[in-house]
């Protein structure tokens, strides 16, 4: 059953009425109550205390000595600023991640026995060249090859980091050294 909101006369189901004795949409129910609120704001302020903040003002940030840097920024600062990453490759990884989920028997199975590294390296070498090769989704899923070799390489970190991951990389070799003598430096 459809209930007319009061106010702005919009149509909405009686189950999403908020304060439905005033027959409110939620809209126009969360513009009462922040009116309200901000009125009670208003009355108990003092009337000498010019600094009470009201719905009107624009937002302030807390800056206690007039610095230039908010105490929060220096902390954050300091940590991963996992806001760089595009979220559109999180998405991506995240619907990979829930196809593993399904097709391995749930979430995060990675971690219930340990994972050999060989394994996932093939298989995120497999998706990229097959991406490479002019393929963008994988044939199985119909998920992004892309998506798919970061999932793996995300496992082979959580499992590096969890002390895990069965290392069975060859020994060491020259790829490092090759690919530094083989590099061409720019000419300034």
């Amino acid at each position: 059953m459809l209930t007319t909101c009061s106010r702005c006369r919009l149509e909405f189901a009686d189950g999403d009425s908020i304060g439905s004795d005033f027959q409110l949409c939620q809209d126009c129910w969360e513009a009462a109550c922040s009116a309200l609120w901000w009125s009670i704001v208003a009355a108990l302020a003092p009337s000498e205390d010019s600094d009470v903040m009201t719905e009107h003002d624009p937002l302030r940030i807390f800056n206690p000595d007039n610095a230039a840097q908010n105490p929060k920024d220096v902390v954050g600062s300091r940590k991963p600023a996992l806001h760089l990453v595009p979220q559109s490759a999180n998405i991506l990884e995240a619907v990979v991640f829930g196809h593993g989920a399904q097709k391995y028997g749930g979430a995060y199975n990675w971690r219930v026995k340990p994972v050999r590294a060989s394994i996932y390296l093939s298989a995120t070498m497999r998706h990229l060249a097959q991406w490479l090769d002019g393929h963008d989704d994988d044939s199985e899923s119909g998920l992004s090859h892309l998506a798919h070799a970061r999932a793996c390489l995300a496992i082979l970190i959580d499992a590096q980091a969890a002390g895990s991951l069965i290392d069975d990389r060859p020994p060491a070799g020259p790829a490092c050294a090759l690919l530094q003598k083989h590099t061409k430096a720019i000419e300034e």
